[in-house]
This record gives structure tokens, C-alpha cells and sequence, in this order.
């Protein structure tokens, strides 16, 4: 009796058992965060986008679980739009973005099975939108919002007129630095143009024109350029005019420098020359005021001591003549003679009217 009691007792507990483990896997949470699609053998059924707590036949049903927030995608440095021309002839590679969710669940489910097929469609919608609407426009046109004045110039913008007729062609570029282009469109606007385009290409059918009413359960929310660049033949090439043309202005400018340097130099010596002719004038006439007073000071003195000057003089000259040999043979009239003998003490001799 024991037996019956303890064998009936564990077929009910495996029963318990299998019930709690079947409504355990009957049921299933959809959090804040997440969509779920409830699937019948694979085929979607309904979708569900509260948060809660839900059931499901187990071993019939499954359920898919999507993101709810939104996705974003960049594409690679490995995956940019490159060569691709503007409608001015400018050829520029391209760096993109993309922010999508999904919409619908169901929908998704059914046509786009997975989110890394999603991220793929928008991708390439993404790719042509932007290939499609900027090879329409002009390069400034996507670059800019306004015609308004550019506030960096390469510090240009006192550059000297150019003469006409220059060799090398320095007039003509400079006469382009400061064009201002003719925005009638602008970036926002051929975004917005982008945007729209990318959106109706993903709510309805897809390049190869499938039917509108097979729409993929997602939306697009945001697209944008991250970067624009000259291909690398093209940046090479505008970097190297750009270095031309500054060439050209630093040999403008280097010219001018030199012209300047010349005239300042020229100034420089004529006032250096003025100054030295105005001294050296200046100089002339103090001198030769100053020799005119010295030599009638020497006048002047002369005609005070003018006998024992004469006299002094006459002692020197004798001084130098009469040496130890010399012989001079002297007249009674010579003055000589009479200084000789009035140093002597003795009388002077009288001038004779003969001679000696």
C-alpha cells in the first residue's frame, strides 16, 4: 500500500515538474529596450512593442527579439564614396552616416529577417541617396549654407592689386581669391533632399522596383557627411597650385620688400649726404673764421712787437748761419757789427756813405 502511495506521488511531482517547466517556457518578458515577434513555425503572427510580461505555445511558437532604440551606422575608412564628381567637375570622396530604427517588428520580420540584412539595405540606400542628389549640385553648394563672406582668407585679404599683363599669370589668380560663390540651395537644404530621398527608397520598394506595398518595417531618422575631401590625385593637384599661388605672393610681396628696402636705402643716403654737406659747410666756415681771427691776432701782435720780433728773428737767422768755421767779413754799416759792439760796450761805428 506504501508502495502505491510513494509511486503515485512521484508521478505526480514529474508531472508538476513538466507543467512548471512548460509554463515556465510558455512565458517570456519584452523589456523597455526590446521589440518581439512571435513566431508560428517560423511564419511572424503578431508582434509586440509594450513591455511586459507575455506567453507563447512552447515547442510551436518562438520569439524573435529586436532592438527598440535606434541604430546607427558609419561606414569604414575602407568603404568611402570616392571619385564621386559634382556637377561642376569637382571629384571629392565622401565619408556618411545613418541613424535608423525599426518600425514595425512584424514587418521587419518578414522582409528584412535580420537587423545585419537592415543595416545592409540602409547602406546602400544611403550610398545612392547621397551619389544621386550631390552629383547634382555644384561642390559649394554641398559645402555651404549661405552665400555669406568666408571669415578665413589665408590672411589675403590685403593683397596688392595685380597689374595687368603679368608673366605668370599671379593677376589672374589673385583676382579669384576673393569670389564669392552663389549659394541657391545651400547643404541643409540638399541634406534634407537626401534625407527624403533615402526615406521613400526604404518605406518602399527597393533599386531593382519592387512594389510599393512591401514596405521593411524601418525608418530612417537621421543622415549626415562626416567628411568631404578631394580624391588624393585631385588634393595633391590643388596643393600644389595653392603652393604656386603663394609662391606668387611671396615673390610679390618679397619684390615689393626689395623696391622698399632700395628706396629707404636711397633716402638714407641722400639724408646721410645732406647732413654731411651741411656739417662740412658748417665746418669750412667756422674754420675759416676762425683762421681769419688767428691770423689778425698774429697781425696784431706782430704790429705791437714788431722791432724785437724783427730782432728775435734776426738772432735766430744768425744763430743758424755762424757756426765754428764760418768766416764773415762785416761792414761798418752792418747791423751785425753795431749789435756786436754796443753788446761790447764799445761805440758803435758811423755810417759811411762809401762803401766798403
Amino acid at each position: 500500500m506504501s508502495a502505491n502511495r510513494s509511486s503515485r506521488f512521484s508521478s505526480i511531482l514529474v508531472i508538476m515538474v513538466l507543467l512548471l517547466s512548460i509554463a515556465y517556457s510558455a512565458m517570456f518578458t519584452v523589456d523597455e529596450r526590446e521589440l518581439a515577434v512571435v513566431l508560428e513555425f517560423g511564419k511572424p503572427i503578431h508582434s509586440i512593442d509594450t513591455p511586459g510580461l507575455y506567453f507563447r505555445i512552447p515547442m510551436i511558437q518562438s520569439v524573435r527579439r529586436l532592438p527598440r532604440t535606434q541604430q546607427f551606422w558609419a561606414n569604414s575608412p575602407n568603404d568611402l564614396l570616392v571619385d564621386l564628381p559634382t556637377k561642376d567637375g569637382k571629384k571629392i570622396e565622401v565619408s556618411v552616416w545613418a541613424i535608423w530604427r525599426i518600425t514595425d517588428a512584424e514587418q521587419f520580420v518578414k522582409v528584412m529577417r535580420t537587423v545585419e540584412n537592415a543595416e545592409q539595405q540602409v547602406r546602400q540606400r544611403v550610398r545612392a541617396g547621397i551619389r544621386d542628389v550631390i552629383t547634382s549640385y555644384d561642390l559649394s553648394e554641398v559645402v555651404r549654407s549661405s552665400d555669406r563672406e568666408l571669415s578665413y582668407s589665408f590672411g589675403l585679404e590685403n593683397l596688392p592689386e595685380a597689374e595687368e599683363g603679368d608673366a605668370d599669370g599671379t593677376a589672374t589668380d589673385m583676382t579669384q581669391v576673393g569670389e564669392q560663390a552663389t549659394i541657391r540651395v545651400g547643404r541643409e537644404l540638399i541634406m534634407d533632399e537626401i534625407r527624403q530621398k533615402i526615406e521613400a527608397q526604404l518605406a518602399s520598394g527597393d533599386l531593382a522596383g519592387e512594389e510599393l506595398s512591401n514596405q521593411r518595417g524601418i525608418e530612417l531618422v537621421d543622415v549626415g557627411i562626416s567628411n568631404i575631401g578631394f580624391v588624393e590625385s585631385v588634393r595633391r593637384a590643388a596643393f600644389e597650385r595653392l603652393k604656386a599661388f603663394m609662391d606668387a605672393i611671396a615673390a610679390r610681396y618679397q619684390n615689393e620688400g626689395e623696391q622698399r628696402k632700395q628706396e629707404i636705402i636711397n633716402e638714407t643716403q641722400a639724408e646721410v649726404e645732406k647732413i654731411l654737406g651741411e656739417g662740412e659747410e658748417q665746418s669750412k666756415r667756422l674754420r675759416g673764421t676762425v683762421e681769419a681771427e688767428i691770423i689778425e691776432a698774429y697781425a696784431e701782435a706782430i704790429r705791437e712787437t714788431g722791432d724785437f720780433f724783427a730782432f728775435q728773428r734776426t738772432l735766430e737767422v744768425y744763430e743758424k748761419s755762424l757756426t765754428g768755421d764760418t768766416k764773415l767779413i762785416l761792414t761798418t754799416d752792418s747791423d751785425l757789427l753795431r749789435m756786436l759792439k754796443s753788446a761790447v760796450g764799445g761805440a758803435a761805428p758811423q755810417e759811411s756813405d762809401e762803401a766798403p
